[in-house]
């Protein structure tokens, strides 16, 4: 796309605030039934949740939301496909910021 001219820095921001707004409108429910499911989780460490947004681009590069998956597929069909999912799980493990006595928890 780039090598096209077209702008994908942008492109990236309109992706974001999209997802931003997804998930801002998601949250109340979605705390509500975590808090339901574990009260006696304080840190909230103990669930965590991977969504797959799955976006189309017009021809004008204009991204529209098709779907958001609650259970995306960790399966690898490819070598990109394997790094991607990778980064994925190794940076929520990361945002998790789990103590030494949760990890032995």
């Amino acid at each position: 796309m780039r090598e096209n001219g077209e702008d994908v820095e942008l492109l990236w921001d309109e992706i974001k605030k999209m997802v931003i707004k997804t998930i801002c409108s998601a949250q109340p429910i979605i705390s509500h039934h975590y808090k339901s499911c574990q009260p006696d989780d304080y840190y909230q460490h103990m669930c965590f949740e991977i969504l797959g947004f799955d976006f189309l681009i017009s021809n004008k590069m204009k991204p529209m939301l098709l779907e958001i998956n609650h259970t995306p597929s960790f399966s690898c069909d490819s070598p990109l496909d394997r790094d991607v999912k990778a980064r994925v799980i190794h940076d929520s493990l990361q945002i998790m910021n789990l103590t030494t006595k949760m990890k032995k928890k």
